[in-house]
């Protein structure tokens, strides 16, 4: 498989910055903060576990009939509920300006902050999202901050862990192995239900890769190779960390791969039902998960063009294509990224 360090839009940089149904009703933070989902933290993490509670407060704003894009806006701007060291907030809006230049996405999409944007316009209307329904917009907004501002995050802690590890910063409480507790501090943190972790189940779910319970494939990789990683940080072992965030990011990779394919044939479901709203929601769901791959598909071989244009809202609904033109599309990149049909799984 390729060394995933050498894909762009993994991440970069080094060094660690705060910055499609609706979440539950209560948002509240549960369980020790030493260890979330069956990963035991090696340093404090205890705050930045509660930014997924940022995401449910939003999620419940922009969810259901009730829309109100400007409380949503408030929490997303100003943040609630993860409080740095120093006494301020983590924002949602913070970490996406700071990952859009950390992950590399503002040289993508040769914009200075494509994150932010993303979720600035979706809450305002304006931009891609001008003329789009409130219902498109919603989705684009929660899928936004639960997906691809989490997960560029997570992955941008990952690198930050691997440069310090080159750097010998082995220190418990700074060092590599803190960064790399806050990756999943991101991931799933004490609301996995509005957390990435949440989106691999469910996209497991659609195209049958679950292992145990409900939990996806991906999720148990993802869970194992952090818990690999962790320990071979604390002893210092580089190269087997390495290892273990390339395994991560390539089951990110399946999980929004299973996304992309799945909303784009959801749209195709809809429009033989007349249903263009749900249609034109779906297209905007099945966009917002694409993003979270995409610097990473072009770079590994991905026909991109091909499923910006599936999901293309300027374009008539159904059109462009369907999930199956997303798979070919991304078949290039599995195939550098060693990811194989069965990892896939076939939409149910």
């Amino acid at each position: 498989m390729r060394d995933l360090s050498e894909v762009e839009g993994t991440a970069g940089g080094s060094g660690s910055e705060s910055g499609s149904s609706s979440a539950p009703a209560s948002s509240a933070p549960s369980g020790d903060a030493s260890e979330d989902g069956g990963y035991a933290y090696a340093s404090d993490v205890s705050a930045h576990r509660l930014v997924g509670a940022d995401v449910c407060e939003i999620a419940g704003l922009v969810g259901g009939d009730s829309i109100d894009f400007e409380a949503a806006e408030a929490v997303y701007r100003d943040g609630r509920n993860s409080v740095n060291s120093d006494g301020t907030m983590r924002t949602l809006a913070g970490f996406a300006v700071a990952a859009d230049r950390k992950h590399g996405l503002n040289a993508y999409y040769d914009t200075p902050t494509p994150l932010d944007e993303w979720v600035s316009g979706a809450l305002a209307g304006t931009g891609r999202f001008a003329g789009q329904d409130e219902a498109a917009r919603a989705e684009a907004v929660e899928k936004g901050v639960q997906n691809q501002i989490l997960v560029a995050w997570m992955i941008h802690e990952l690198e930050s862990a691997m440069a310090k590890a080159a750097d010998g910063n082995f220190d418990p409480a700074s060092g590599a192995v803190h960064n790399w507790d806050e990756a999943w501090a991101y991931y799933h943190g004490a609301n996995p239900q509005c957390a990435p972790y949440s989106t691999a189940d469910k996209r497991a779910g659609n195209f049958g890769t679950t292992g145990s319970g409900e939990t996806a494939l991906a999720n148990e990789a993802i869970l194992e190779a952090m818990n690999t990683g962790r320990d071979a940080l604390i002893g210092g072992d580089t190269d087997s960390a390495r290892e273990s965030a390339d395994e991560v990011i390539r089951n990110l990779f399946i999980t929004y791969s299973q996304a992309s394919v799945r909303y784009a044939s959801l749209v195709v479901e809809d429009l033989g039902e007349s249903d263009t709203a749900s249609a034109s929601k779906h297209r905007a769901e099945g966009l917002a998960f694409f993003r979270v791959i995409e610097a990473i598909a072009a770079s590994a071989g991905a026909d991109v063009d091909s499923i910006n244009a599936v999901y293309d809202p300027a374009a008539e609904l159904g059109e462009t294509g369907d999930g199956d033109t997303v798979r070919a599309a991304l078949q290039p990149a599995w195939d550098t990224l060693g990811i194989t049909a069965d990892d896939i799984g076939y939409l149910d």
